[in-house]
């Protein structure tokens, strides 16, 4: 039995959709305490463009850092732990990748506002 016409574009799409989601979950980030690689800049935080980096670069840091505690079981304490020691090491990494000190990263959300 034939398809019909009007059925063929609607299902060749809903094709399509399930093999990019099918692909994208298969290409999902592992839930580790890093973050994707990006080039090394100086940041100059008196410019409005580097400010918004830092402020964006800092909710990364803290997703990222959920998202590492969250694929435990460990207890609360456990996890509070794992949550402090993934977001000071990305904060170290974060700051030696824009030529900032960790201390400056921590200060910058008050500056940023």
């Amino acid at each position: 039995m034939k398809t019909p016409a009007w059925l063929e574009l609607p299902a060749f799409a809903a094709i399509l959709l399930a093999g990019m989601i099918l692909v994208m979950w298969a290409q999902r980030p592992a839930a580790g305490c890093a973050m994707r690689p990006e080039a090394n800049r100086r940041l100059m935080l008196s410019r409005q463009v580097d400010r918004e980096h830092l402020e964006a670069d800092l909710a990364t840091v803290d997703r990222v850092a959920r998202r590492y505690v969250g694929a435990s079981s460990a207890d609360a304490a456990e996890q509070q732990t794992r949550f402090l020691q993934c977001e000071a090491t990305l904060i170290e990494r974060l700051a030696a990748m824009h030529g900032l000190s960790p201390e400056h990263i921590h200060r910058a959300p008050a500056d940023i506002q």
